[in-house]
């Protein structure tokens, strides 16, 4: 009863709001808000911040100017109180031109003087896309910025980041001409009812792997492992491990269930659960007993969707075992160093 020990220890311990410095990443949006892939667009019924075609200068002196088309959005969490603002880029024609530099600014300012990045996976630091090329086809990235100001004067929070806001894109250092060619945009604050989440329901991935409680079990819980396994000759896979500890007739019971090569971008799963019962203590010598000691018994099925990055809605069907169904919440107990959903709640 590892869990049971861990909860024990941890007591009604949760997620805190504080950064982990060593492991957590400081975007001011949730890593796992979005999902699999950046949409090309808002969500159906989403506002569009911004659709124009600019002018930005060729990075070849001789090369015309180039027409860039530029659209800005916010994709809205399942959290309450956050969202990622999306910039998509695309060359309409003109010379050779670049990812412009981006900065930021809470409010609406001349000069933004926090370094921002677009990104297309959630990362911190200078990783953004600055200085590729822009194509033809257009690109979809999200928007980081650095909570510390170049000057060390100001910081930028999730409260900035989705409320009014200036971006700036700045084309100077990657122009051909000797004019400093930059573009202000006002970003508006997050607003739910306009701004919508990318799916319907929140994603499955593998940030939301965890231990999480039920209010009202002691001592009870569920383990949640979502790997994301990469493949190079084909499309990539996740598997669904989920644990799941309780108590039966007075003793320790748990069940277990697993589903693999399923397609990313599931918002729900449903597990057959397997009880597993004899062998030996783990201070039994090896070779004590082997596989056939153990029995494996089917007992029924639990689906699992996720609420939002720290609430799971879980649904068992044990009937087939002889113990009933039906559904509740689970709470998140322990977050993923390193690879949180949403480390600011």
């Amino acid at each position: 009863m590892l869990l049971a020990l861990t909860f024990l220890l941890v007591g009604q311990a949760s997620a805190t709001g504080e950064i982990n410095v060593l492991t957590d990443l400081k975007s001011p949006f949730p890593p796992g808000c979005v999902a699999v892939s950046l949409p090309q667009g808002p969500a159906p019924g989403g506002d569009e911040l911004f659709n124009e075609t600019i002018a930005v200068p060729s990075v070849n002196a001789s090369q015309p100017a180039a027409q860039v088309r530029v659209r800005i959005w916010r994709t809205g969490c399942h959290d309450e109180g956050y969202s990622v603002v999306m910039v998509r880029l695309r060359k309409v024609s003109g010379g050779r031109v670049l990812v412009p530099r981006v900065f930021a600014e809470a409010g609406e300012v001349d000069v933004p003087d926090h370094m921002a990045q677009l990104i297309r996976h959630p990362a911190v630091g200078n990783v953004g896309a600055s200085g590729n090329e822009i194509g033809e086809q257009g690109i979809t990235y999200m928007l980081g910025v650095d909570p510390f100001s170049i000057d060390g004067e100001t910081e930028f929070w999730p409260e900035d980041y989705n409320g009014l806001f200036t971006l700036d894109m700045y084309w100077g250092d990657y122009s051909g001409s000797d004019e400093s060619h930059y573009v202000l945009f006002s970003i508006p604050e997050y607003v739910p009812e306009f701004d919508p989440p990318q799916n319907a329901f929140p994603t499955l991935h593998g940030r939301m792997s965890g231990q999480y409680t039920v209010e009202g079990l002691p001592y009870s819980g569920l383990v949640l492992q979502i790997g994301e396994q990469y493949n190079p000759n084909g499309p990539d896979t996740n598997n669904v491990t989920a644990i799941f500890f309780t108590y039966f007739n007075g003793a320790p019971f748990w069940v277990l269930g697993a589903a693999t090569e399923l397609e990313p971008g599931f918002d729900i799963v449903t597990l057959d659960m397997l009880e597993f019962a004899g062998g030996e203590f783990i201070t039994s010598n090896p070779g004590s007993y082997d596989p056939g000691d153990v029995d494996i018994d089917s007992i029924g099925t639990m689906t699992i969707e996720a609420l939002d990055c720290n609430t799971l809605l879980v649904g068992y069907n044990f009937s087939e075992g002889g113990l009933g169904a039906g559904q509740f919440e689970a709470t998140r107990l322990l977050r993923m160093a390193g690879y949180d959903c949403n480390p600011w709640q």
